[in-house]
């Protein structure tokens, strides 16, 4: 779709563009999540109920992230909604409510459907989703990320089965629920789970289930992600899961415990996967305790690894206590690293013969700024990071700062930085330094004290007036506005689009800051206040009689935040 205005002018006046929008022939997808208040109101109100819109829109993505409640103002404006050509349907932080009206009104036809948020949702309910979904005949594509993972057991399967879904990416709750689940997706050929929970199983584990597993298997699974991210699982259980899916062709695997950090045991299991051609795992691990670290090295140099042409890196992070193994290239997203770099374990790195492309797939790099950078550490190059956190770090001297940027600008292009979490206490002198290396930063997190100490309390008139101009997006934690200050914050951050702060919701002076955020901010497109203290239907009820007189705003209340949404 084109931008909302361009949109509006070349339907009045564009020939060319009013024949495109009325060819029944062509497909439309409609993408109203990230836009402002104005351009969604006017997408509802005068693009979506075209007769040539609503026969040929193929997909549809909406959210509440950032566009807080404009699921809700979606479905208000049409509750009887049919769109019989729509194919895939995308939510974004939707509660289970309203993804529960929009998948069973709009799901007849669907065949791609992804369901990512964060909201508390009841354990019952997520069953009911997940049960929705695996019952659906015309789905071939599923991605279904509820917060703390489903708890999908055979209690909620019971029923037969006939789907054809293809490709799966879903958050469990235990490592159990894949017995569970590998047995209602027959014709699954590309599966991604992620196992959110720190214990092992919510009852006792049975080995014999993967028995019962093996009988019915999906034959055609091929790709298999398994992304164990607070999981302590043993890795007898990922050994016996992986006996079972003998046509495997493409592993990926990422954990935290230290038993997985053993290459000969992985060399035997995957050795039982015929098929295999490629191999992916990114193993962390603390060491508090001691271990021979060249000896775990060298478990992933055998000739088994050489023969498959399976690069393994082994890097130990002092500072950290933390080893991390991974294949090259590294195939996360995220990579964590510190000042002074790693102490490589493997003859690959220090040859230095590590691809160019390595790295690629990285966009958000994490470095504790502990320690001093040296020249001498190898550099690995992340090329294409859009996203930094600082972390670990205290208040920094000039040699420190000159250490960071030095170690900065030999490992990213700061240029395309969009994004910086500060979850350290940098010098003013290092974050003005920072800023101007990295023009293009437009989103900023951090502490609310740290962020006061860095800026001398509002007293560092250069870096105030850069963080002014450069930043349209605030996150900020550990600390509430309070009235004594709130001017001179509207002052520094007067061009900020999107906000995110901590308030006291027993202040008395509540109302009056929050009047003044929405009086003064006169960019201001959202903004999400996380409650301090207990929330009560009183405060709820006197807060939305107060916001409802502003014809401008839409707000509601997800769990202990006020998100308001404005035009």
């Amino acid at each position: 779709m084109l931008d909302i205005d361009e949109n509006k002018i070349a339907f009045s006046l564009n020939n060319r563009f009013n024949s495109i929008i009325n060819d029944f022939q062509l497909t439309l997808h409609l993408d109203i999540s990230y836009i402002s208040k104005y351009e969604f109101d006017y997408c509802l109100s005068s693009i979506l109920p075209l007769p040539s819109v609503l026969l040929r829109l193929h997909s549809l993505h909406i959210s509440n992230d950032e566009t807080y409640g404009a699921i809700a103002l979606f479905i208000r404006q049409y509750p009887h909604l049919n769109i019989p050509s729509l194919r895939s349907l995308s939510l974004t932080d939707a509660t289970i409510t309203q993804i529960k009206f929009l998948f069973q009104r709009l799901s007849t036809e669907l065949e791609h459907i992804s369901i990512v948020t964060n909201r508390t949702i009841d354990m019952n309910d997520k069953r009911q989703l997940c049960q929705l979904l695996l019952k659906h005949k015309a789905l071939r594509s599923c991605r279904l990320s509820l917060c703390d993972g489903v708890d999908c057991d055979e209690t909620i399967l019971n029923n037969s089965i006939n789907n054809q879904i293809e490709n799966i990416i879903i958050d469990l709750s235990y490592f159990q629920n894949i017995l569970t689940l590998l047995s209602y997706i027959p014709n699954v050929k590309q599966l991604t789970i992620n196992i959110n929970q720190q214990k092992y199983y919510n009852q006792d584990y049975d080995a014999a289930a993967f028995d019962i597993v093996r009988l019915c298997i999906p034959t055609q699974l091929t790709y298999f992600n398994l992304n164990l991210r607070f999981s302590n699982v043993e890795f007898e259980h990922i050994e016996q899961l992986l006996n079972c899916l003998v046509n495997l062709k493409h592993l990926c695997c990422s954990s935290f415990r230290v038993e997985l950090v053993d290459g000969y045991r992985w060399a035997q299991v995957l050795e039982r996967l015929p098929l295999l051609r490629r191999f992916e795992c990114v193993m962390t691990t603390y060491i508090y305790h001691s271990l021979d670290l060249n000896l775990i090295s060298q478990s992933f140099q055998t000739l088994f690894w050489k023969e498959k042409s399976w690069s393994v890196v082994c890097d130990y992070f002092q500072y950290l206590s933390r080893l991390i193994i991974y294949t090259i290239p590294f195939y996360k997203n995220l990579f964590t690293s510190t000042l002074n770099g790693s102490q490589s374990l493997n003859e690959f790195d220090d040859r230095n013969v590590l691809p160019s492309n390595a790295y690629d797939k990285v966009t958000h790099l994490k470095v504790s700024v502990q320690g001093l950078h040296s020249d001498s550490i190898p550099v690995r190059k992340f090329r294409y990071v859009t996203s930094l956190s600082l972390c670990d770090g205290e208040s920094y001297s000039d040699h420190s700062n000159s250490s960071l940027l030095s170690y900065l600008t030999s490992t990213i292009d700061l240029t395309k930085i969009r994004h910086l979490k500060l979850y350290s206490l940098l010098s003013g002198h290092t974050l003005f330094s920072l800023l101007c290396k990295a023009p293009n930063i437009d989103c900023l997190s951090s502490s609310y004290h740290n962020l006061l100490q860095m800026i001398n309390d509002f007293g560092d008139v250069w870096l105030c007036w850069l963080l002014n101009t450069m930043i349209k997006k605030l996150t900020l934690s550990y600390g509430r506005l309070t009235l004594s200050i709130v001017d001179q914050f509207i002052e520094l951050f007067s061009n900020i689009e999107h906000l995110s702060l901590c308030m006291n919701m027993d202040d008395i002076d509540f109302q009056e800051i929050l009047l003044k955020l929405l009086q003064n901010l006169t960019h201001l497109s959202s903004i999400r206040i996380s409650l301090a203290g207990k929330l009560t239907d009183h405060f709820q009820s006197q807060t939305f009689t107060w916001l409802s007189t502003n014809s401008q705003l839409y707000s509601e209340f997800n769990d202990n935040f006020l998100d308001i949404w404005i035009t």
